[in-house]
Formats: C-alpha cells, sequence, structure tokens
C-alpha cells in the first residue's frame, strides 16, 4: 500500500507532533494546514473556524449517494505536558526510539488522526467512488470544551452519516461504549467568626463537606456494567478557610461524576440544586450554589449490533484478537452521538494508558495497522 505502511505513518505523526496544538491555546489551525497538505487541492472540505487560530475540519469523499456513508472522526489538540525536564524525549521533537515515537500527543490522539489521513489518501489512490461518502472529521478542542465536536453535531452534512469510528487509542480493541461525564462546582456561603467561637458563625467548609455527604446516597451506583463497571464520584478539589483561628464563610468544592447510561444527567442536577435549598432553608445565614462545569452523557453500541460484528469481521481478516471494551474517559462521541443515534465504535491506534502522560508514546506499526483495518472495512462495505 502507498500510504499504508510504517514509513509514511511516521513522517506524518511525527510532523503533526511538532506543531504544538497543546490547551488552552490548541492552535489546531496549523494542524489542520498540515493535514490539507497531504490532500489534493480540489478535495471537497470543510472547515469550520472557531477563532484564534482554532478550526475543525471535514474531508468528504463523495460517493455515488449523496447520503448516508462512514465518518472518522480525531482531534488535533493535545493536554500541555507539563515539566518538560521529566521527559526522556523532548514532547515535540517526536523522537523514534525502539518502533514507538514520543511525543504529547502522539498516543492521544495525534496517532489515530494519522491512521484515519493514511486511510483516506490510501482510498483516493483507488480512483474509484465509494456506493457512499466517507467523512474525515479532525475536531478542535476535544481536551477541553469539545468546540469541535459540537460543530459536528450540527454539521448538515453529517445528518445522515450511518456509522461512526472514534480514532481514539484504544490498543486497538473494539470500544462499545464511554462512561458519562458530569462536574459539579459547589459554592457554598456561610458567615465568618472567631475559631473560638464557631456556634457564632456558619462553617462554609463543614457545610460543604455535609453537602456531599447528603449528595453521594442520591445517586445510584448499583448497577455494574459489563464493561464500564458502575458509576464514580470523586471530590477532586476543595477549597476554603484564611486562617486556622477563623471560621470559614466560604468553600468550594468540585465533584467529578463518571456515569452509566442509566443515570439521568438532569435529575441529578436537580436533585442537587435542590438538596442545596434544603440545606439553606434548615441553616440561616447559608447559601449554596451548583455550577455544572461538564455535562456529557454515557453513549453505547449494543454488542450485538450488525455495525460491531462487521468491525469484529475486519479485524479477524487482519489477524487480530478481537477484543471489546468499554472507555472509562469520555471523547468526541459523546457530543457526537445523541445528536445523530448512529452506532459507532471507539477503535485506534496506541495504548490509551499512555494519554495525558509523561514519555507519551505510539507504537508506529499500530497506526498502520489500524489504518489498514479502516481502509479494509471501507473497501469492503462501500466500495
Amino acid at each position: 500500500m502507498k500510504f499504508v505502511n510504517d514509513s509514511f505513518c511516521k513522517e506524518v505523526l511525527q510532523r503533526l507532533v511538532r506543531i504544538n496544538s497543546c490547551q488552552p491555546k490548541g492552535n489546531e489551525k496549523e494542524v489542520v494546514e498540515a493535514i490539507l497538505s497531504y490532500f489534493p487541492k480540489d478535495i471537497e472540505k470543510e472547515i469550520i473556524d472557531h477563532g484564534n487560530d482554532r478550526q475543525t475540519l471535514i474531508i468528504k469523499i463523495k460517493g455515488e449517494s449523496e447520503t448516508g456513508g462512514v465518518a472518522f472522526v480525531g482531534h488535533t489538540d493535545t493536554v500541555a505536558y507539563g515539566d518538560m525536564s521529566r521527559w526522556t524525549f523532548a514532547p515535540l521533537e517526536a523522537q523514534e526510539h525502539n518502533g514507538y515515537l514520543y511525543g504529547r500527543g502522539t498516543a492521544d490522539m495525534k496517532g489515530g488522526d494519522t491512521s484515519m489521513i493514511a486511510t483516506a489518501l490510501e482510498i483516493l489512490e483507488t480512483k474509484k467512488t465509494p456506493k457512499e461518502p466517507i467523512y474525515f472529521c479532525f475536531t478542535a478542542d476535544e481536551e477541553v470544551n469539545g468546540l469541535g465536536a459540537l460543530a459536528l453535531a450540527n454539521a448538515k452534512c453529517l445528518e445522515t452519516v450511518r456509522e461512526y469510528f472514534v480514532a481514539e487509542p484504544t490498543n486497538e480493541d473494539i470500544g462499545l461504549c464511554e462512561k458519562g461525564a458530569l462536574w459539579l462546582r459547589v459554592k457554598t456561603t456561610g458567615l465568618l467568626s472567631h475559631g473560638s467561637r464557631p456556634e457564632v458563625g456558619v462553617n462554609a467548609v463543614e457545610k460543604t463537606m455535609e453537602f456531599f455527604e447528603r449528595f453521594k446516597p442520591m445517586i445510584d451506583r448499583t448497577l455494574v456494567d459489563k464493561y464500564l463497571g458502575s458509576t464514580t464520584m470523586a471530590i477532586t478539589k476543595l477549597n476554603g478557610g484564611v486562617m486556622t483561628n477563623v471560621i470559614p464563610a466560604y468553600a468550594e468544592m468540585e465533584i467529578d461524576m463518571r456515569t452509566l447510561t442509566n443515570i439521568d444527567h438532569e435529575k441529578v442536577i436537580a436533585d442537587a440544586k435542590a438538596l442545596a435549598q434544603t440545606m439553606a432553608d434548615e441553616k440561616k445565614g447559608l447559601k449554596i450554589e451548583i455550577e455544572v462545569i461538564n455535562n456529557r452523557p454515557a453513549v453505547a453500541t449494543a454488542e450485538d449490533h450488525p455495525f460491531i460484528g462487521r468491525v469484529a469481521e475486519i479485524c479477524r481478516d487482519n489477524n487480530f484478537k478481537v477484543n471489546k471494551k468499554g472507555l472509562f474517559f469520555y471523547t468526541d462521541a459523546s457530543q457526537i452521538i445523541p445528536r445523530y443515534n448512529a452506532p459507532f465504535t471507539i477503535m485506534g491506534p496506541g495504548d490509551d494508558l499512555m494519554a495525558h502522560q509523561i514519555d507519551e508514546k505510539i507504537e508506529i506499526s499500530s497506526m498502520t495497522r489500524m489504518a489498514k483495518v479502516y481502509t479494509d472495512y471501507v473497501m469492503k462495505y462501500y466500495m
């Protein structure tokens, strides 16, 4: 194959990693320009500009039909690389060592983007027209607010797409589902008083902790999913107090919930606000506000869905050990799939445990293997 090979994948990934697209700036526009440089100038494309050098790209390979088709999705932003002194290889140099490329974004997920690029070019190289259109979507801002995924959720060109591949790192396994994420910020205002007279004040730190203890039992965590385990919740930030001898009048807490599909996020939010009001009614001088920081539902494709069966068949054709699993982190699927209600799989090169890590790396041949799976899928079912 001209493009689905280790040499080409290595070249593309090195180029992408050497572009600094770390949050919070993103700079995805430069990544989009690099991706487009591999394609014919007349390729059908849509560039969605988010401002501040942030862009989302949709490349379309036209089909005999204008409707239907399959879409591949990958994000081009990365998280920050942190303390550079802790990296064995500089995070933006994309150095090769023992068959791996090291650097920020190699696994999460410019490696998946690379597999998508190789797949698209391989399809174009055949000079054949697919039965239905094939889309390759490169999103901005997945790591924070999901600007790109939200734009895709409103992209008219994707309204009839029948199935999705999200090319996040999964160790080349077939991802069937992902947990939802609901992040709440609890802002508690009490009354200041001297540390020796706690009964005069309203201790915001204590009331914040009381809120959490009363809120926990309101969440159904009894259901256990085969692939995702149970719904979890954790305090991830807690701030309050000014001095040891002062009863604190203000505190903030952030709660990270990772949910199964049985959890109704809107009900959880309503219950949290109701509890905040109940506690304020119980204690004069207390005020608790609930702020939603992040709200992404859990999404899943049935294990026995025909789409998953077709993906598994292609994997077996490529001598993959077919392994199905769930993802505990969220992806662009959380914002796209609820809009289009189409079957999807999260399946890409690299180890998901490498995401956000010091010395992040990806096996070069993993990108090639996944590009081969993507290409074979399109060739078998769309050509």
